[in-house]
């Protein structure tokens, strides 16, 4: 009976230290990839909830917040595209706040003390940042803007506000390796990066910058057919340049008709 009522004890112990075990959160890195999964569906409230409990659940400043936090930024900045967001203190303030933290971690996080299997993720989560914050800049700008300046504003109409918010997405945009691929979302690539940034000289007034941008572009990757004046890459004509990137970012037919006239 002793023996009996000692393994019936040695059970229950270990029963009760299961379910203990199994009521501690999961390490950062499964909510990271859970919400990564929510957003791949679309799903982007529950991406939201799984990155922000990874950042509860976690010391503040580890590469779990770093990564949580990026996934953050670009979870916002598709709420603002589904919603077409026109507000500048709604998703894309938000997704720039989660940014600008994550950046502002890098300076702060042991690289030495990532273990080996959250190595990849921590410099996927960088290259992600970059091209999150240039994403998000440019957009910031148009809201900041108002939608009142078009393409060929000249850049002495642009406030100095809106002015650093272009310049800082080129600035993001320009530490990409022309090989990016958003992983969570492949359409995504350097390409449409080249066509943002290309915008942005343009809008600034930067026009040969503009130029050498919009020449980087692989007009193979695009997905659709360009004119072959396009293609052929544009010289020192700003109109055509206006015309040829109206195009690529309308996938092959600008809306405006003939931007020469």
């Amino acid at each position: 009976m002793s023996k009996r009522i000692a393994y019936i004890s040695i059970l229950l112990v270990w029963g009760c230290n299961s379910l203990i075990e199994k009521s501690v959160p999961l390490d950062g890195e499964f909510y990271i990839q859970d919400g990564w999964l929510a957003f791949s569906s679309s799903k982007y409230e529950e991406a939201d909830k799984h990155f922000n409990t990874a950042i509860e659940t976690n010391d503040s400043g580890s590469v779990f917040h770093f990564l949580s936090l990026v996934g953050l930024g670009w979870t916002n900045i598709y709420k603002a595209q589904m919603i077409e967001e026109t507000s500048s203190n709604g998703y894309v303030n938000n997704a720039g706040e989660n940014l600008n933290a994550a950046n502002d971690l890098i300076l702060n996080i042991n690289i030495e003390e990532i273990t080996f299997d959250l190595n990849e993720d921590y410099f996927n989560g960088i290259t992600d940042m970059y091209a999150g914050l240039a994403l998000q800049r440019s957009y910031f700008a148009k809201q900041k803007s108002a939608n009142e300046n078009a393409w060929e504003t000249t850049n002495e109409s642009l406030s100095d506000t809106v002015r650093i918010l272009y310049e800082e997405s080129i600035d993001f945009s320009i530490q990409l390796e022309s090989d990016y691929i958003f992983q969570h979302d492949v359409k995504l690539t350097y390409n449409d990066i080249l066509v943002l940034r290309t915008e942005n000289y343009l809008i600034l007034g930067n026009i040969e910058e503009a130029i050498l941008s919009f020449n980087q572009i692989d007009f193979d990757q695009l997905g659709f057919e360009v004119n072959e004046a396009c293609e052929q890459g544009v010289d020192f004509d700003s109109s055509k340049l206006i015309e040829c990137l109206c195009i690529v970012s309308h996938n092959g037919f600008c809306p405006f008709g003939d931007l020469n006239d």
